[in-house]
């Protein structure tokens, strides 16, 4: 018995059917579905060509890919080649709060962890090297609304001793004393749930640019993805509601340069009274386009698999001739395993696959040049589950 999947035997770099992706993985490809992909370009290149601001709803099943669209499109060399010649872009990923208590702190929190403090002073100071205290001031309080909000944001970017950089860190998680509020020189600290979404708004329009100027040439274009945006059904009704507040908030704020895409899985993702009671009128009514992640249909799920495998990520070598464009499966074998599938989502294709091969790997199915997931091997594998659950059933 094989102990450990050798992936070189299947003629293959690594595992093609992984399901756990992070933002610095470096095998995030995009494998099949031309549809949904030419949707996204459109998107990107609308944006290139415009200023105005864009909210994106990206619904469908829990798998089927909306987390792995975010990550693969925020890798700048995925962009339609247009898109980054146009103008400057900034990806930002991020995830819908969890946990009731005081989600709109959590959220702010996660933002601003996510850049790094280190990354926010850097963003406003850029914003504000070349322009004077009273341009800044002016500009950043007609985003925020707010003297000493913005005044905050201009000291964050200006002030270069240490202790007054580390009072300002603390001023932005609200941990500032009143002492320190009088050494910095500002009236009072973040205290609403506004306040928090005021600062969000704040730090993406200094990392657009703070010129009023709408020519495309000039400021930059920032993509804020929101995933598993799902997940504030489970808070209470009032925190529920400044969650969808202060999204409307950052879009009313930032009427140019930002496109936010919003992440939504559903058991019933065509049915819109239920991404309507999530988000909320308010949001719902600010949403530019709607994307759908569809199930796959049998012949685009073969040509996922196919793509998948034979993507430079995992295959750097021409197969043999004798070898199906589907190996290690065979194409009809293939076809097999996915069509009853409960749901032909990305997530559940590479879990099939990933299942199949490893029960290929420990059956001795494989040898070097030989060997492949054949029809016969599959009705295997479907008895052998058949088996174990009436075993689990008595």
């Amino acid at each position: 018995m094989t102990n450990q999947t050798d992936w070189s035997i299947l003629h293959l770099k690594g595992n093609p059917f992984g399901n756990t992706l992070t933002a610095n993985s470096g095998n995030i490809v995009w494998a099949g579905m031309p549809e949904l992909k030419q949707r996204f370009n459109e998107i990107f290149q609308e944006a290139a060509f415009s200023s105005t601001t864009q909210v994106v709803l990206n619904r469908g099943h829990w798998g089927g890919g909306k987390t792995h669209a975010s990550l693969y499109f925020g890798i700048e060399d995925h962009l339609p080649s247009e898109v980054t010649k146009q103008t400057q872009v900034y990806t930002i990923n991020i995830r819908s709060p969890k946990e009731a208590g005081n989600p709109a702190k959590d959220f702010y929190i996660d933002f601003l962890e996510k850049l790094g403090m280190t990354r926010v002073q850097k963003i406003i100071h850029n914003a504000v090297s070349n322009l004077s205290e009273t341009e800044v001031l002016q500009s950043l309080q007609t985003v925020l609304e707010s003297e000493e909000l913005a005044r905050a944001l201009w000291l964050f970017g200006t002030e270069d001793t240490s202790e007054k950089q580390g009072l300002l860190r603390n001023y932005f998680f609200e941990s500032c004393t009143p002492t320190d509020l009088k050494k910095l020189g500002v009236a009072r600290n973040i205290s609403k749930a506004q306040d928090r979404f005021k600062i969000i708004a704040g730090v993406l329009q200094c990392l657009i640019g703070l010129d009023a100027n709408h020519n495309l040439s000039r400021p930059s274009r920032v993509y804020l993805w929101i995933d598993e945006i799902e997940d504030l059904v489970f808070l209470p009704s009032a925190q529920f509601r400044i969650i969808s507040q202060g999204l409307r908030e950052i879009i009313d704020r930032l009427p140019n340069f930002l496109t936010l895409f919003l992440n939504m899985s559903l058991a019933e993702p065509e049915i819109h009274e239920d991404f309507e009671a999530i988000l909320g009128n308010a949001v719902i009514d600010r949403i530019t386009h709607s994307i759908y992640f569809p199930e796959l249909k049998l012949d685009e799920a073969v040509e996922y698999v196919k793509k998948l495998v034979n993507h430079p990520q995992y295959r750097n070598k021409p197969l043999p001739e004798k070898l199906p464009q589907t190996y290690p499966f065979d194409e009809i074998a293939l076809r097999m395993l996915l069509e009853n599938l409960e749901k032909r989502t990305p997530r559940d294709i590479n879990k099939q696959c990933h299942n199949a091969i490893n029960c290929a790997f420990r059956d001795n199915q494989f040898e070097l040049g030989k060997g492949i997931i054949d029809p016969e091997y599959v009705m295997k594998i479907q008895k052998r589950e058949i088996d174990q659950e009436m075993d689990q059933a008595f």
